[in-house]
């Protein structure tokens, strides 16, 4: 069994030391250097965190120069030392540390001391012979850079000294150089397979600026800037004033109940100016504020440009089967590619995926004997395998709309893994505010612990679709996962106006509208803290629809409320035929194409981003981006 539940409970649950709420930027506020000031200083007065997070304050208080409490240091390496999952994450902090050292001195020797002998001692990978005494992810996308970057760091400080697993640092540096490189070239082509996601975008961004900040590798140093300007052009293309309100290929429930705990927000005020100091552990904007680095100011205006509807596509990851179109193979060079996507148990990876696990004792899972047996049993019997979606942490392709107005955004990534068992995959979101959002989803269980549980993730993953500013998501679950309802998070209290006519529920956020269709009918329930926001519809298969309008379309809420009520739905077993007031007849089912007034609409195969700001293909090395009369492009094979 997959063994990233053990650490659910306890990461990313907490989120560090809260700002008030008032403190959530709206609109840009000041320069790049008066935030960065504004960080530094709140993340250095409040630097009382233990465990894994607690060396990422102490980064702000270096750059700032108020002063190191090497006893907080001492603690992260103690986690380090720990070997618990997660600690991979600490020593980039720790390392990041011991090279802003170099630099500026402000460490003791005998602090220097200990975080060498940490670093000489790390395991870095599953093909040191030594043996995990406790559970540790070596493999999802994220893991993955950080252990290649993290002994590429330790490497280049200690070249010639031998360290324990035998290699001296030049030979971890070998080892690191050609994994990081296929790791940046990876996600450049194909974006990262953690779609947009809050918690591990934050990740990425502290791999990718010690990368650029550190590496002696000049090549791995531009590549590290590019894979920087792509991620932020993600974001800058995904946000709403600050929230983060997307689709994600991975979310925890504190961080999809309205978007102030989003881990990502602390990076979006610091870079684009909205947003919110929420956490003083943020590892993305502890790195960026003592970095180098720094987002193009094309991108940063795209990112707050609300004055304009922008409707963008886009698709990241890809599906295993089509690998050979990509010149990548089922063996071993390719492996980490698959795992990354959690593609562990995949007809065409599950025999390599085993190989791997049982060479170097490293186990995403203990069962592949019973996958293969599936397979064959199903050829055997069918002469074809049935279904390849049994992996319910995969992360394939994933082709996004993001469709964002002035008064509100709508996301949602189409046709992905229907009636596959799901994770952490957040299909839709409706956002008007930081607290104003809407989604659906089939909870796993009852609680906010593991996932999929009762706000992230869904137990068994919809069909959904969206075009422009509609989305519709049919629930029709052939396994028996999970809980017998499905559910909207539609928090009352956050709307300035909530209305309910048969099966539609309207709310209104300042200018911006959200109507929401049931099929199955709902009541309102309270959450575990007492709040109304929860609208439960009995049973597992229910189809949801949700249409965004603004007082710039509709003029008055009451306008809007009464054109949607009075719109015709028909559902009819899996299949729904909506007429919508902005978009005309629209056709959608479990097993039938898209359609409007008659016409087939594409939900596959986008390219890698269509949007107003430019056209870039899949499977590309440069990425071309317009605004305004200025250009710039992103180009992963200049020298």
């Amino acid at each position: 069994m997959y063994r990233l539940n053990i650490f659910l409970s306890v990461f990313f649950i907490i989120i560090g030391t809260d700002i008030s709420a008032g403190d959530f930027s709206w609109s840009p506020q000041g320069t790049y250097l008066q935030r960065r000031a504004e960080f530094m200083k709140f993340a250095s007065e409040n630097d009382g965190e233990q465990g894994r997070y607690c060396v990422f304050p102490q980064i702000s208080r270096m750059e700032s120069g108020v002063g190191v409490k090497e006893d907080s240091v001492r603690k992260a390496i103690d986690f380090v030392y720990s070997n618990r999952d997660c600690n991979d994450f600490t020593l980039g902090g720790i390392l990041r540390m011991a090279y802003m050292n170099k630099k500026k001195p402000q460490l003791s020797n005998r602090l220097l001391k200990e975080i060498e002998t940490c670093a000489l001692d790390f395991k870095y990978w599953w093909n040191d012979a030594r043996r995990d005494t406790i559970y540790r992810c070596y493999h999802t996308e994220n893991h993955q850079a950080l252990c290649h970057s993290d002994e590429l760091l330790a490497g280049q400080l200690y070249k010639e000294v031998r360290f324990v697993s035998g290699k001296t640092g030049r030979e971890h540096m070998e080892h690191a150089i050609p994994l990081l490189k296929k790791w940046m070239e990876y996600k450049f082509r194909f974006g990262f397979s953690e779609w947009l996601s809050t918690t591990y975008y934050d990740v990425d961004i502290l791999i990718l600026a010690n990368l650029y900040d550190f590496a002696e590798d000049a090549a791995i140093r531009k590549q590290a800037g590019l894979l920087l300007d792509a991620l932020f052009y993600d974001m800058a293309l995904n946000n709403f004033h600050g929230a983060m309100g997307c689709t994600h290929g991975r979310v925890y429930a504190h961080t999809v109940k309205g978007c102030r705990k989003e881990p990502t927000s602390s990076i979006l005020k610091l870079v684009f100016g909205v947003g919110s100091f929420n956490s003083n552990i943020c590892m993305g904007a502890a790195a960026l504020v003592s970095s180098k680095y720094r987002c193009p100011e094309i991108i940063r205006k795209i990112a707050v440009d609300y004055s304009q509807t922008v409707s963008n596509k886009q698709r990241l990851s890809f599906n295993v089967q089509d690998a050979p179109e990509y010149g990548l193979s089922y063996g071993e060079e390719d492996l980490n590619l698959y795992w990354g996507m959690q593609e562990f148990i995949h007809p065409l990876t599950v025999r390599t995926s085993k190989i791997v696990s049982e060479k170097h004792d490293v186990w995403p899972y203990r069962d592949y004997d019973k996958f293969i047996k599936k397979y064959e049993d199903e050829v055997s019997e069918y002469g074809k395998i049935i279904d390849c979606n049994t992996d319910c942490f995969a992360m394939s392709e994933a082709n996004i709309e993001t469709y964002r107005t002035p008064d509100y955004m709508l996301s949602c990534v189409n046709d992905f893994r229907p009636g596959a068992p799901g994770y952490q995959q957040h299909i839709w979101q409706a956002t008007l505010s930081p607290d104003a959002v809407v989604f659906t989803t089939h909870p796993g269980g009852k609680h906010e612990n593991g996932t999929p549980n009762y706000w992230a993730g869904n137990a068994v993953i919809p069909r959904a679709v969206q075009y422009e500013n509609v989305t519709i998501c049919i629930y029709n679950p052939l396994i028996k996962n999970g809980m017998n309802i499905t559910h909207a998070y539609f928090p009352k209290a956050a709307f300035d106006q909530t209305i309910q006519k048969g099966n539609w529920i309207f709310g209104r956020k300042n200018d911006g509208y959200v109507a929401l269709y049931s099929h199955n009918s709902v009541s309102w329930e309270k959450d575990m803290q007492g709040i109304r926001n929860d609208l439960v519809a009995e049973g597992r298969k229910n189809i949801w629809i949700c249409e965004m309008g603004s007082a710039a379309k509709y003029g008055s809420f009451d306008v809007f409320v009464k054109k949607i009520s009075g719109s015709s739905v028909s559902c009819e077993s899996n299949n729904v035929a909506y007429q919508s007031p902005s978009q005309g007849k629209m056709k959608f089912g479990w097993a039938i194409p898209f359609e409007i007034d008659g016409k087939a609409i594409n939900i596959k195969h986008y390219p890698r981003f269509d949007n107003p700001f430019g056209r870039t293909d899949f499977n590309t090395r440069k990425i071309e981006i317009k605004y305004k009369g200025e250009s710039m492009t992103l180009d992963f094979n200049e020298k």
